[in-house]
């Protein structure tokens, strides 16, 4: 349960379940009318894996508050003032339009507390940009809370692919983004997820779609993601490589492509990556 200081709203989306779980929610509906707000769905949504995250989202329109906070199915809370220290946060630094924190990661009965080593330089937590969102990849949105405002739909519509990714470039967009050091929940990693259920090279090339967008709208504003953009894309063609009729010829193809980046984003980075790559295929 959480505490607050606050009235707030809770969304509840019922992805036509085949078990009690709509039973339940009308139960805490009639209950908690003021606070219970479902939403039942006639068709499975996360069947329909290339559109379910973008799915999953088209129902904010419907909220109300000035800040929205997400916790699916699988995961839960478990610092029950979160909400109150990320309102808080929010209401105090306007120029911020996100916030998030650490989170455990349940896999196989094990719990392990995310990114020991981020953290530990800093214990205070940290602001970070679009710029370095992504160095590493810390927001989660299990944790996360951001304005309702800051939140552009508009915007999110122009992209054909999306994921958690976007959501927090078109935030970071309009303002700075906090990460707590406290735990503020339990993410649960199963192999029943969409992204787990995916092939490695299912994934990189999912990942190519998703950065090949993010880079045209805010590649000019960060590197990283240029950067991540090259790293995938060199990577699939080394993985495709494999399966080459023309290996060397291939292989200078992929000379070629790296270089045809931005020099100062890849002569420290991909030219490692794409020799060190090389080398494995090489000599395998």
């Amino acid at each position: 349960m959480q505490r607050t200081s606050f009235p707030f709203e809770f969304l509840i989306i019922d992805d036509a379940s085949t078990d009690e779980t709509a039973d339940i929610i009308r139960e805490y509906e009639t209950n908690y009318p003021d606070i219970i707000k479902p939403i039942y769905r006639a068709e499975n949504q996360f069947s329909k894996k290339k559109e379910a995250n973008k799915r999953k989202f088209t129902q904010l329109s419907r909220t109300q508050g000035k800040y929205i906070a997400i916790c699916e199915g699988d995961d839960y809370w478990t610092d029950p003032l979160k909400l109150q220290k990320q309102v808080d946060f929010l209401e105090t630094y306007p120029d911020y339009s996100i916030c998030g924190g650490r989170y455990w990661l349940l896999y196989d009965g094990e719990t392990e507390l995310t990114d020991p080593g981020w953290f530990a330089k800093f214990p205070k937590g940290k602001t970070v940009t679009l710029q370095d969102y992504l160095n590493p990849y810390i927001l989660q949105f299990l944790t996360v809370c951001f304005r309702t405002s800051s939140l552009s739909m508009e915007k999110l519509n122009q992209f054909k692919y999306s994921k958690d990714d976007t959501y927090y470039a078109i935030l970071l967009e309009q303002g700075k983004g906090f990460v707590f050091p406290d735990s503020f929940g339990v993410y649960r990693k199963h192999q029943g997820g969409v992204w787990s259920g995916m092939t490695y090279e299912e994934q990189i090339r999912s990942n190519i779609n998703y950065f090949r967008e993010l880079a045209l709208h805010f590649g000019s504003k960060s590197r990283t993601i240029r950067k991540l953009y090259f790293l995938f894309f060199i990577e699939l063609r080394f993985i495709e490589l494999k399966t080459s009729q023309h290996f060397f010829t291939d292989c200078l193809k992929i000379v070629r492509y790296t270089f045809s980046g931005n020099i100062k984003d890849i002569i420290s980075f991909h030219i490692r990556f794409s020799l060190r790559y090389m080398i494995q295929f090489v000599f395998k």
